[in-house]
């Protein structure tokens, strides 16, 4: 019999974008998703990296979890993966980001651009609180009604209030909420949030040698610049008008964050070449 040590892992579910053949390689690492989206909520950002000359690939965090990871497992098991791609940029949002965070600490990232959207570096109560409320949710009042919750926390400051289901919010996209009480959805909503109860990674992000972009809504429900971490070099940007989720809520002025940032190592790249 195989032991679970020496069971070969299975490829994580992903999508490319950009040239095959691009010089670069960007690795991109989902939120929580009950339903993956096959990469639509990086496209606002995606341009930023395929114009510098990226092949962007863009993973589902939970397609490689399994029932009893915490944080450190997940992000051990994408490391297998991750670290065959030797990716330029290394990029996180949400859970995503967090799981990057917790990688900072090995030598293959040290030559990566990291870029991390509302990527929580410690969670503290209030943070832990809310992304339990909602998980709870799940079990309690069904996954559709977790959505609901989530819904109201990520909403930019331009979005409407969640409504009744079923027209149900403009978070989830009919294509998520569609089957969203099927046992599947609500496992990966509910155990996906709960990975980043107690998270704190900020010994990674402070000693990491390279350079680190984070980039965070200025009025965002959930994770806030309170909850970011940075070392010597590093960068923080807030984008004015936007909640948890920049890139959605204010994608030009996400996009330039992310372009002014990877400017340098591009002019730099060029001049090598």
């Amino acid at each position: 019999m195989t032991s679970p040590a020496t069971t070969p892992l299975r490829p994580p579910v992903a999508v490319h974008l950009g040239e095959a053949g691009a010089p670069r390689t960007a690795c991109v690492l989902a939120p929580v998703m009950a339903r993956w989206d096959r990469g639509a909520f990086f496209e606002p950002v995606a341009e930023a990296l395929m114009t510098t000359g990226h092949r962007v690939t863009v993973y589902d965090t939970l397609s490689l979890l399994r029932d009893g990871d915490d944080l450190a497992a997940l992000a051990d098991r994408l490391a297998q993966v991750l670290r065959v791609e030797e990716p330029d940029v290394l990029v996180g949002n949400a859970l995503g980001g967090a799981v990057v965070q917790r990688l900072l600490d090995r030598p293959w990232t040290h030559r990566a651009d990291v870029v991390l959207l509302s990527s929580p570096t410690v969670a503290d109560e209030v943070l832990d609180a809310t992304l339990e409320r909602i998980a709870a949710a799940v079990a309690e009042r069904g996954t559709t009604a977790a959505l609901d919750l989530l819904h109201e926390v990520v909403r930019g400051p331009a979005d409407p209030a969640s409504v009744p289901a079923p027209a149900g919010p403009r978070y989830a996209p009919d294509s998520e909420r569609d089957g969203a009480d099927d046992p599947l959805y609500g496992w990966r909503l509910a155990t996906g949030l709960r990975l980043l109860h107690r998270a704190d990674v900020q010994s990674q992000v402070e000693a990491f040698p390279g350079r680190l972009l984070h980039v965070y809504g200025e009025e965002s429900r959930l994770v806030g610049r309170q909850h970011l971490a940075t070392g010597p070099g590093h960068r923080s940007v807030g984008i004015a008008g936007a909640g948890m989720r920049p890139h959605a809520d204010r994608p030009e002025a996400t996009r330039r964050a992310v372009a002014a940032f990877l400017a340098p190592q591009q002019k730099k790249r060029i001049h090598d070449q």
